[in-house]
């Protein structure tokens, strides 16, 4: 008995201990120029906890002057169209691709060498990264 429950002690000690270490990222960064003064920013969001972990909100740090906003491509027959949204969420041990076709920031101001972006997330914590400029330019309004 005593085995036992030192057992499930040890294993909800390394659950707690798993999730106090464990935190969302961001790999594979980079940006896409698609006009003046306006870029998009892709990346794979990573959530290697047992818990949704959802993107809030996004703010660019650096360069000064430009902004960023959650979208979604849509795509119906013929027709494409990009709408803001409030959130993108990553299910438990999973993760989210930022695509041309699908969830992606949209950037806007003047842009220029690597952008340095924030994102907020439901769980309270902020999640800063480091885009580079790729020299692919394709994207459909």
């Amino acid at each position: 008995m005593r085995k036992a429950l030192f057992l499930i002690a040890l294993a909800v000690a390394a659950a707690v201990g798993y999730t106090a270490l464990v935190k969302p990222y961001v790999k594979d960064a980079s940006y896409i120029a698609t006009a003046p003064d306006t870029a998009m920013a892709l990346f794979t969001f990573v959530n290697p906890t047992p818990f949704t972990v959802c993107i809030t909100g996004a703010e660019v740090l650096k360069p000064p002057g430009v902004s960023a906003e959650l979208h979604v491509t849509e795509i119906n027959g013929t027709l494409v169209a990009m709408r803001p949204i409030d959130k993108v969420c990553a299910a438990p041990f999973s993760a989210v691709k930022f695509t041309h076709f699908g969830y992606h920031l949209m950037l806007t101001g003047n842009i220029t060498g690597n952008a340095e972006i924030r994102l907020r997330l439901s769980n309270g914590e902020d999640l800063v990264f480091a885009a580079a400029r790729t020299q692919l330019e394709i994207h459909i309004h």
